[in-house]
């Protein structure tokens, strides 16, 4: 509640809205606020800026001011008012004749230009209108309906009275709206009456002759028990002289943006027993049958002006048009139908298809082509009735269902907090005050389902909102031309139907923003973003219609469309989060839980497998799951139950839509078991990779960032790559394998955009390892490359390293057998922190090495492999492979035939394989080596040789 003492400033801007300073937190631009003094009452619009008005002040056009009777520098108490409903009609009155000439000679000018300068008006207040620079007219407020203060809209009837209360009135007119290029298909606003002089202007008859919205009573909640009847429209308003029965009849007119008129005519009735909130809610809107939209083939909530009918026509036949098959008497069935409705009496429409007690359908005729007839029991008894054979059908329920129930779990947090902040936005911003939304996130995430339940929501009770929904997939490849034509209906439609909301679906389809040079998809996209925008943005100046549009990154909007800086068409950005243990547990109980499962069913073990899967995810996982249990179905068992196998063979063929476009390293399947030596660097994989996925829930509150960029590095053949991929098998995590080379290209911007890429990917993949081999040809010391490639590339990895964002659920391990050649902001804190060096294995090691890879080999009895480790002193784990491979080669050269019995291995051929296989490294590359750790192991990186330039050529 606002309420406070100001001082009156006198401005120079030519309207009726009074300005305050941002600083009082509970004043919002579009706020009713009530002015008053000694002897003076006044409402406006209030607007909240900062650089005009202080703290203390509130500041006013001075020509307005005076009228009103403020001065400046006046101290007057500042209210708010806490609702402004729209107002319908409004008579104005020029205080004096010159005034009343301007009118009628700037008719066109006033209306174009009223809404920008009055929003708030008040019965008895005065206005100033300007017309052009200089030229202004002083008007008195005569009266507002249904409401004082209102708000004024573009649907507003504004009746101008001469002074004097002459007789001669105005053209009526309506507050025209903006932009320019609508107003072809803004016909409605021509006066639905006829041509014929309008007599003095009575408040009490002419409210009826206004718009309202119309709203399928199937919408109301059970709770309003309404006896439905397809003549008979319900509205808030009170129905003047219910006593007269012609009174209660008005002919509905529907309006629409190409000028068609369809019409029927009806009962109004007021609603019993239903809450005081409902009355003050729905003024303007009119509830009638569903069959109604059907018959004037509209949708919800469509615009239909009720004018009174001038007197009840004289019918005295009846023509009956129904099927001829039926056996009973049509006659005496429909005057028993009239007979148990006609009190009160009842309007019946000629051609309206009706149903009587649901077993047969007709439709009626009148004599002389009446269009109506009123229906009471003294009409029943003159009337005669004849039947005419035609075949007639019911009226299709056209009206869109809102079901209450979908697929989407709407209890999970992410999922329902993002449709209560997105409601919320959309249901506390005012009549001229719309805030368009985006919301962004991975495909599958949900976004559409979110819209729909939004959608269902603002269409249902109590809230009556339009939505219309566009699939900016359907409309790509369309030229300029046609979603120009396109959107301008759309938007009429919706104008018509305000407040309304328009929902685009994959809004990136139409305005993405493309880098490089300007190509022919550039500069289309650019069009077509720049017409949107600037008709968006000139239709919401005046009307309520808002905008809820997705897209995947908002990154991917064209810079017309969403820019990072300065002026947002849309203000308000929500992103759908990844899903965590618990929703994911949510989720698959939700779909699950629709069939017969195992009391066995473990949905811990199955949300640790699904990590990083998204709502459709999990969605094909459960059809999938549900496929198997059919397969595996028992005769005796007519429901099939799912069990924990099922679940698991359906995991294995299943994608996520994250993954699809990512190909994973499967590499030869090997775990740390089937690695021999490296003990020191498995544990510290193991704590690195496997911990944090293990216990997610004791790592995601540590106060630091966790360490998730890790560096082998050794001589050639210690197993780097290899035990990579051991260790992603070994924490149930996926590797993305690089190769160092592969990311460098000639072309400036692909290398870094090729980084990026990877890392990317690595996101969506996540949880993953991202393998760099041979780093170091892919990250050198940077100002050693004619090219300056490489070191572009560097900038890159530093910033997705260690950058704003961190690197949740992706680790980066990276291998080199030369780690001196590294630029050395990579092994800084942050980034490639961990170093694990991969050594030449001892005895211990190359032991263990050789029984591993001996396994699967038949070896005879006299083989000593602690022999055969002894001697192979120097020798990588690459190479005690290459002697194990050398001795089964000899071993097959001794079968005398390919049918005979493989031979075994004997101890004498290992020998003569090891004399045959000599150590990749020699003793001096192998001195090298430890000379080289050493230092970078003592971190004395400055002393490194940083060797030849790198080159692309």
């Amino acid at each position: 509640m606002f309420d406070t003492v100001l001082s009156v400033k006198y401005v120079s801007e030519k309207n009726c809205f009074v300005y305050l300073s941002p600083k009082h937190k509970n004043v919002n631009t579009g706020m009713c606020m009530k002015m008053t003094n000694d002897s003076t009452e006044a409402f406006f619009s209030a607007k909240v800026i900062s650089n005009i008005v202080e703290f203390d002040s509130i500041a006013i056009n001075s020509t307005y001011a005076k009228l009103l009777g403020f001065q400046e520098n006046e101290l007057v108490n500042v209210s708010n008012v806490s609702q402004s409903p729209v107002v319908t009609c409004v008579i104005i009155k020029p205080l004096t004749q010159p005034d009343y000439e301007v009118l009628e000679m700037f008719s066109q000018n006033v209306q174009s230009n009223l809404l920008d300068q009055v929003r708030v008006i008040h019965s008895g207040q005065k206005l100033v209108i300007w017309i052009g620079n200089s030229l202004t007219v002083s008007v008195m407020v005569e009266n507002v309906q249904p409401v004082s203060p209102g708000a004024l809209d573009f649907l507003t009837e504004v009746v101008i009275e001469p002074p004097h209360n002459s007789s001669h009135v105005l053209n009526n007119c309506k507050v025209a709206e903006k932009p320019q290029i609508l107003q072809e298909y803004i016909s409605f606003f021509k006066s639905i009456s006829s041509n014929e002089d309008i007599g003095p202007v009575n408040s009490e008859t002419r409210i009826r002759d206004r718009y309202y919205r119309l709203i399928p009573l199937s919408f109301l909640p059970s709770s309003f028990k309404i006896k439905s009847n397809v003549f008979t429209g319900y509205i808030c308003e009170t129905v003047p002289d219910c006593d007269n029965e012609i009174s209660n009849f008005f002919k509905m007119t529907l309006l629409n943006s190409i000028g068609e008129e369809k019409e029927m005519f009806i009962r109004l009735s007021n609603f019993v027993d239903v809450p005081v909130e409902f009355y003050n809610n729905n003024l303007g809107n009119l509830f009638v049958d569903n069959s109604v939209f059907s018959f004037l083939q509209c949708d919800f909530p469509a615009r239909v002006v009720l004018q009174k009918i001038p007197r009840s026509p004289s019918v005295k036949e009846i023509e009956i048009h129904s099927t001829k098959s039926y056996l009973i008497n049509l006659v005496e069935e429909l005057k028993k139908y009239l007979a148990d409705h006609c009190v009160p009496p009842i309007i019946i429409n000629a051609k309206y298809p009706i149903s009587i007690n649901g077993r047969f359908h007709c439709f009626l005729t009148f004599s002389h082509n009446v269009k109506f007839c009123i229906v009471d029991q003294e009409f029943l008894r003159n009337c005669s009735y004849s039947v005419c054979d035609e075949f007639v059908t019911s009226l299709e329920d056209i009206v869109k269902k809102r079901e209450t129930s979908n697929e989407m779990c709407f209890t999970i947090a992410p999922v329902k907090s993002i449709c209560d902040n997105i409601l919320s936005v959309l249901l506390k911003t005012g009549v001229f005050e719309v805030e368009n939304i985006i919301l962004s996130g991975r495909p599958g995430t949900g976004k559409s389902s979110v819209m729909e339940n939004i959608s269902r929501t603002l269409n249902s009770y109590p809230y009556f909102i339009k939505t219309e929904r566009v699939y900016c997939k359907n409309i790509k490849g369309k030229t300029l031309e046609s979603l120009h034509k396109f959107f301008t209906d759309l938007l009429s439609n919706l104008i018509l139907s305000q407040p309304a909301l328009l929902i685009l679906d994959d809004l990136q389809v139409l305005c993405e923003v493309w880098e490089g040079e300007e190509t022919p998809n550039t500069i289309f996209s650019n069009r077509v973003s720049e017409m949107l925008h600037t008709l968006f943005i000139d239709t919401q100046k005046v009307h309520a219609v808002g905008i809820l549009a997705s897209t995947d990154l908002v990154s991917k909007l064209n810079k017309h469309i969403y820019r990072s800086r300065g002026n947002h068409l849309y203000k308000n950005v929500f992103t759908m989060e990844d899903l965590n243990k618990a929703d994911r547990i949510l989720l698959l109980k939700h779909f699950l839980g629709k069939h017969l499962v195992d009391t066995s069913l473990d949905y811990e073990e199955l949300a640790l497998k699904t990590d990083g899967f998204v709502v459709q995810d999990i969605e094909d996982f459960y059809t999938k799951a549900l496929f198997e249990a059919y397969k595996d179905r028992q005769e005796d068992r007519q429901t099939p139950m799912i069990t924990q196998e099922h679940c698991l063979v359906a995991l294995k063929k299943t994608c996520a839509l994250s993954l699809q476009s990512i190909t994973f390293h499967n590499g030869n399947r090997k775990s740390f078991e089937d690695i021999g030596g490296l003990h020191d660097v498995k544990n510290v994989l193991i704590e690195s990779l496997m911990w944090p996925a293990k216990y997610p829930n004791i790592f995601s509150h540590a106060p630091l960032r966790l360490q998730s960029g890790i560096l082998l590095y050794g001589p050639p053949g210690t197993g780097k790559t290899l035990i990579a991929g051991a260790a992603a098998r070994q924490c149930g995590l996926r590797l993305i394998s690089i190769k160092g080379p592969e990311l460098l290209s000639k072309y400036i911007g692909a290398s870094e955009q090729g980084v990026r890429d990877v890392f990317d990917k690595a996101q969506l993949g996540k949880p993953c390892i991202l393998f760099f081999d041979e780093f170091d040809s892919l990250a050198p010391r940077r100002g050693h490359d004619n090219t300056g490639v490489t070191d572009r590339v560097v900038n890159q990895l530093l910033t997705q390293l260690d950058g704003v964002e961190a690197l949740t659920g992706v680790c980066v391990l990276a291998a080199t057998s030369r780690p001196d050649l590294l630029d050395p902001a990579l092994l800084r804190p942050g980034r490639l922190d961990k170093q694990l060096i991969c050594s030449m294995p001892n005895y211990d090691d190359r032991l263990e090495i050789l029984n591993i890879l001996s396994s699967k080999l038949d070896l005879a009895e006299d083989v000593k492999m602690e022999e055969i480790a002894q001697k192979t002193e120097g020798y990588s784990g690459a190479d005690l492979q290459s002697v194990l491979f050398t001795a089964q080669i000899s071993t097959m050269k001794d079968c005398d035939s390919i049918e005979a019995q493989p031979l075994k291995t004997s101890h004498e051929i290992l020998l003569q394989s090891l004399s045959q296989t000599k150590p990749s490294l020699p003793k001096s590359e192998r001195a090298k080596y430890e000379r080289i750790y050493k230092k970078f192991s003592g971190r004395s990186v400055e002393t490194f040789n940083t060797g030849s330039r790198v080159t692309l050529a």
